[in-house]
């Protein structure tokens, strides 16, 4: 019988071959990061399963799609097909590492004791090709990548899927970190490039915050929306909430009179969905959260302690 001592490790009886393939079972997330802080020979054994194995894909899109500026030339035929793959085997993570990257990339560039971003981070994802000859690179390009794996309207329910794993990570990590809105971000990116941008509007002309983005209430009223189908592939009724809550015009404009629309969209997004369940708990959530709201006659501090403090 094999006696393993305590300081060896598993890597040195596998081969590194299989030891990459059982890295390729876990979460992206945990190879691209924690597995690496665990041993050297875990560490090469990650690099080749990002670069070798299954994700390689999205390895690819991240040091490809945003990191190499792809705005002066259209995507290769290769490019594109390995954009589509990444895309294909978990849309989701890709989205997910995308905020991550620009996270990343906010915080590398954070000066002064209240972190405010610099110029050269501005620069990167907004992009002003007055200051020395640069032009943006985050924003256009993820833009681009989204039109190239879903290159028209039909797939808003699959990117509307996709942002699930966005808005759990946010949950996850808390307020603080990362950006208010970027599930709608990456909305309003995608459908202005694809030339939809009647879709995702802003409700106060001329300031281009990001908050100030929304769903036409159009859509979010319409039982057909693929929005809505999307949306029933979520497991958490509240997240399904913070969700619509940052599409709504009426509740991100604090119209007040106006914010039982939240309970009009939860009934119209959820009245086709197969899961008569899920879309009772969804629709119950909400008008709670709603009731709660007006019976304490602070709508927008409840909204503010339970919906958004995540953020």
């Amino acid at each position: 019988m094999l006696r393993i001592q305590s300081k060896t490790c598993i890597t040195g009886i596998l081969p590194p071959e299989l030891v990459e393939r059982c890295l390729e079972f876990l979460p992206f997330e945990e190879v691209h990061t924690n597995v690496k802080q665990v041993s050297k020979v875990l560490r090469s054994a990650a690099r080749r399963s990002l670069t070798r194995g299954r994700w390689r894909p999205i390895k690819y899109v991240l040091e490809n799609a945003i990191v190499t500026n792809a705005l002066e030339r259209p995507s290769s035929a290769a490019e594109t097909a390995q954009f589509r793959e990444a895309w294909a085997l978990d849309p989701g993570q890709v989205l997910l590492e995308l905020v991550v990257l620009w996270n990343n990339k906010r915080e590398s560039h954070a000066e002064g004791p209240n972190g405010i971003a610099s110029a050269t981070f501005w620069i990167w994802d907004r992009g002003a090709w007055d200051r020395g000859g640069v032009g943006a690179v985050f924003r256009p390009s993820v833009a681009r990548f989204l039109a190239l794996v879903e290159p028209s309207i039909d797939g808003l329910g699959r990117l509307t899927m996709a942002l699930e794993r966005v808005e759990r990570y946010l949950v996850k990590k808390g307020p603080g970190r990362f950006e208010t809105v970027m599930p709608i971000k990456f909305l309003s990116l995608w459908t202005e490039r694809l030339g939809e941008s009647a879709l995702v509007t802003r409700w106060l002309p001329g300031y281009a915050g990001n908050e100030n983005l929304m769903m036409n209430l159009d859509e979010l009223l319409n039982p057909e929306s693929l929005v809505g189908s999307g949306l029933e592939s979520w497991a958490e009724p509240s997240d399904m909430m913070s969700f619509i809550i940052w599409l709504s015009p009426e509740v991100r404009s604090w119209h007040l009179g106006e914010v039982h629309r939240l309970n009009d969209i939860a009934r119209a997004l959820s009245r086709n969905w197969q899961d008569r369940q899920k879309a009772d708990a969804f629709v119950a959530d909400v008008e709670s959260k709603v009731q709660q709201g007006h019976t304490a006659s602070g709508l927008l501090h409840h909204l503010a302690t339970t919906v958004f403090a995540h953020r």
